[in-house]
């Protein structure tokens, strides 16, 4: 089996463009970013807590969550059933509030196109969750 391989180009000395202009991220980007970083730090944050309550007293994982009128009492009495439930409510929650904040920045910048999308976007992950409790 024979190989063939291009030759390979020298360096002329100039320095290579790359094809595009580096990504700089505007202040809508950084915004989402941070939104989206901090409702992961948070939520992982809360479970790794009820994993660490839960493994402390002895009794394993939880295999349910909270319902969500019982979320207070349950994370005042450091229960680790209601830190995991509310550490996948901010999971699941994280999306939606990126999406509403693009919603928002999209009508200030009266772009009627992407705000009606962003606001079906939204408004289908909302079904999701409502039709999901089925």
């Amino acid at each position: 089996m024979v190989v063939v391989s291009a030759p390979v180009p020298r360096d002329s000395g100039r320095a290579s463009s790359p094809p595009y202009p580096p990504h700089t991220m505007g202040a809508l980007e950084r915004t989402i970013q941070v939104v989206l970083l901090a409702g992961l730090s948070l939520a992982v944050a809360l479970m790794a807590f009820g994993i660490a309550l839960a493994l402390s007293h002895g009794g394993g994982l939880p295999s349910g969550v909270s319902r969500v009128a019982e979320l207070p009492a349950g994370l005042v009495g450091l229960d680790p059933q209601a830190y995991l439930s509310l550490g996948l409510i901010v999971l699941i929650g994280t999306p939606f509030a990126r999406v509403a904040g693009t919603l928002v920045a999209f009508a200030r910048e009266r772009d009627l196109r992407y705000t009606l999308i962003t606001a079906v976007v939204l408004a289908v992950m909302g079904a999701s969750v409502l039709l999901g409790r089925a």
